[in-house]
């Protein structure tokens, strides 16, 4: 396995991220990994799918969105618009890679970062699959304009309300729906929600008893390889 850290400039901030290769010689399918609001490349989750999908020779690409880990940014003023300008980057990034097969890359997105990689998906038809974890279609501001503690810029919620992400959802096929039905941040009726607008071919995936993060072992194992086994369906047995 080879780790390899990059840095690129995107039109709103600096991008910091890594690639895992599983080996040399040979251009491998690649997930796309896009963390969550507050999240970052270094997510215990993450770090655990980077290795899982190399051991079963899938690439995958880490990276610290808009104010987020090493990345620039100051994540009190990021949005969904800066947010999908970073994937956009990253994307390209990625398909230009040597040791990437073009053809066979997809995208995990957890929370926020479900969000962000459903709008690219439907945008961009070369997301040949997706997987969607906790993922919210709606962002409603609290009375203190707070999440996880960080005061964000109105923005944020007006920019979101921008995007009709259920619209988006259908036109986006080949796509996992993960949520935990005891989430405490997203709903999990927001997961089914997508998951029914959706096109064909898709699943879902309800974890029973399974938080927004799935922090119990059994149930992130469960989320992965249930992602790992999608990702073998659309970027290698096709």
């Amino acid at each position: 396995m080879i780790e390899q850290n990059f840095v690129l400039d995107s039109r709103f901030n600096r991008i910091s991220g890594i690639m895992i290769i599983p080996g040399e010689g040979r251009r491998y399918p690649c997930a796309v990994l896009s963390h969550g609001l507050v999240s970052s490349k270094e997510s215990s989750k993450y770090m655990a799918v980077s290795q899982i999908f190399a051991e079963a020779g899938i690439a995958s690409c880490r990276f610290d969105y808009h104010g987020c880990g090493e990345s620039g940014g100051n994540i009190e003023q990021t949005t969904l618009s800066i947010r999908l300008d970073n994937l956009n980057a990253i994307f390209d990034h990625v398909l230009d890679h040597p040791s990437v097969d073009p053809h066979r890359i997809g995208i995990i997105g957890s929370s926020f970062g479900g969000s962000t990689g459903l709008l690219k998906a439907a945008r961009d038809d070369r997301v040949k699959c997706l997987s969607l974890w906790a993922t919210p279609h709606i962002l409603d501001s609290k009375e203190d304009d707070t999440i996880s503690d960080i005061r964000f810029k109105p923005t944020i919620y007006s920019d979101f309300a921008s995007y009709d992400l259920l619209k988006e959802a259908a036109r986006v096929q080949r796509t996992l729906v993960i949520h935990g039905d005891s989430d405490e941040v997203v709903p999990c009726i927001e997961g089914k929600t997508i998951y029914k607008f959706l096109k064909k071919p898709k699943a879902i995936e309800i974890i029973k008893g399974g938080d927004h993060i799935f922090s119990v072992d059994a149930h992130r194992a469960k989320a992965i390889n249930l992602a790992l086994n999608w990702f073998r369906r659309y970027l290698i047995s096709d």
